[in-house]
């Protein structure tokens, strides 16, 4: 580790000698990334090597570092590769294997790698800008950490804590990698214009009520959307209850399209090491106007997960099924750490889309989701089993899945 730092030290050196650079912290993480599906009505079986299993195995390093005072910088890079697994394990991978128009990319089983993160943080005060490649952590475009490799933003993020128990968030994004359909990332990490033209977004977050973190944010998508958002968590009776409530609202800037909301409450109770919740959202109709392509509230970036509470910790059951336009979801779930060093979950969920007032539109959707992760020495592991349905508009099954995913990490 010590000649790691030595070399990257070594290597950021170059050209910016007139810097003092200090406070070198290196960190990175291996991951190995397999899932198998069994389709009812497929030909193929679970753990049979075809495009139903996925498998994938990423490094990511990167390092943090003081240019000056109050100047810091940080980047990262990932390599992705099938270590030649899909000529006898899968003939599929996770990640990476769309271009940004969302066509099929031919290089999708050779190796790629791709700069991360890229970024100088400035403070003054209470205030720090950070400028370049970085996560991001907002309710409506934020970083995915479920893949085995996640997705980042191009932009200039402004914090600022002046006022008491508030923190200001600016920030303008011009470019991100995030791919739709479940790949995360574009093919080799390729970053495009966010949106049509780049999005800014302001938010507020407060934690002034006791144990309550309340939240508002505003998204500017140009040519694409406004949006915003609002949330209040709240941990009430010495922890043991939680209530949370959400409420957003977009107004597509397209033609036949008017603004959509929706609302989400979740209820938990905390017990003898153990959680156990409750949640609920529903979303409008976009006018009614039966349009096929019902809007969301998953991350812009990706069309996929999202912070509604229904669409928390799932597989399938996520933000395109229950924060679909015209859909009402509900969920309950159960966590427990009463195992030392292992963390157990079990959840369940469905959504009732109405279409839009398209019958066609139609659909039912219901899945459970059972999880078990803990840690063997330094190597992190996590197992997930999800068994998911569809049903159409005139009950009829048209999916029926079984999955597993097993994921193995080690970070340093």
């Amino acid at each position: 580790m010590k000649l790691g730092k030595l070399s990257l030290v070594a290597v950021m050196a170059l050209g910016t000698s007139a810097f003092a650079i200090d406070n070198v912290k290196v960190n990175g993480e291996a991951k190995v990334w397999y899932q198998t599906s069994e389709t009812l009505g497929s030909n193929l079986d679970m753990f049979d090597h075809g495009t139903n299993s996925l498998a994938e195995v990423s490094l990511l390093v990167g390092a943090t570092m003081d240019l000056a005072p109050n100047l810091s910088m940080g980047a990262s890079a990932y390599a992705l590769t099938t270590l030649g697994l899909e000529n006898n394990l899968v003939g599929q991978v996770p990640a990476a294997r769309l271009n940004p128009d969302g066509t099929a990319a031919t290089g999708a089983l050779d190796d790629q790698s791709w700069a991360r993160e890229l970024y100088l943080a400035y403070t003054a005060g209470k205030t720090t800008l950070k400028v370049g490649r970085q996560e991001l952590n907002t309710p409506l475009a934020f970083t995915e950490k479920w893949n085995v490799v996640d997705n980042t933003f191009d932009a200039a993020v402004v914090l600022n804590n002046d006022l008491p128990d508030t923190t200001l968030v600016g920030a303008w994004v011009g470019k991100d990698n995030g791919a739709a359909s479940n790949t995360t990332v574009n093919n080799g990490g390729k970053f495009s214009t966010f949106g049509a033209t780049g999005a800014y977004a302001a938010g507020a977050i407060n934690k002034s009520i006791p144990n309550t973190t309340v939240q508002a944010w505003y998204y500017d998508v140009q040519s694409v959307a406004d949006a915003y958002w609002l949330q209040a968590d709240a941990k009430l009776m010495n922890d043991m209850v939680e209530l949370g409530l959400q409420y957003a609202n977009m107004d597509k800037k397209y033609v036949n399209y008017s603004d959509t909301d929706i609302y989400a409450v979740k209820l938990g109770v905390n017990v003898a090491n153990s959680n156990i919740y409750a949640a609920y959202s529903s979303a409008s109709d976009n006018n009614g106007n039966g349009i096929a392509q019902a809007d969301n509230f998953s991350n812009v970036a990706t069309g996929d997960k999202s912070m509604i509470y229904t669409a928390l910790g799932s597989i399938y059951m996520d933000g395109e099924h229950t924060t679909k336009s015209d859909t009402d979801a509900w969920k309950i779930g159960a966590s427990t750490k009463m195992i030392p060093g292992v963390t157990l979950s079990a959840s369940y969920g469905e959504a009732e889309t109405d279409g839009n007032n398209n019958a066609a539109n139609k659909a039912e959707y219901s899945a459970w989701d059972v999880i078990a992760s803990g840690k063997v020495g330094p190597l992190g592991l996590t197992a997930i089993y999800t068994q998911y349905d569809k049903e159409d508009n005139t009950g009829a099954k048209t999916i029926d899945t079984d999955t597993l995913r097993i994921i193995a990490s080690l970070k340093f």
